[in-house]
């Protein structure tokens, strides 16, 4: 019971953590082709740092706070 919980929470911060990355991703990308103008360009390095953090770092941040709160429910 208690580790199904632990991965269940983590799972859950996980697939939250993917959505936001995926929101952080899109959200640059589109503005720059979108409004060219007002918005910058993302270069070929800028997209790749954009990448990692979106779906690297977010998502690990999710599943840590996941782990967090699935540990918060076992008190």
């Amino acid at each position: 019971m208690r580790t199904s919980i632990l991965l269940w929470s983590t799972a859950s911060g996980l697939v939250l953590g993917l959505f936001a990355g995926v929101l952080v991703f899109a959200v640059p990308i589109i503005a720059g082709e979108l409004a060219s103008g007002v918005v910058p360009r993302l270069g070929p390095r800028g997209r790749l740092t954009l990448a990692v953090i979106s779906f690297a770092v977010i998502p690990l941040a999710g599943a840590i706070l996941g782990l967090l709160e699935g540990r918060l429910k076992l008190r």
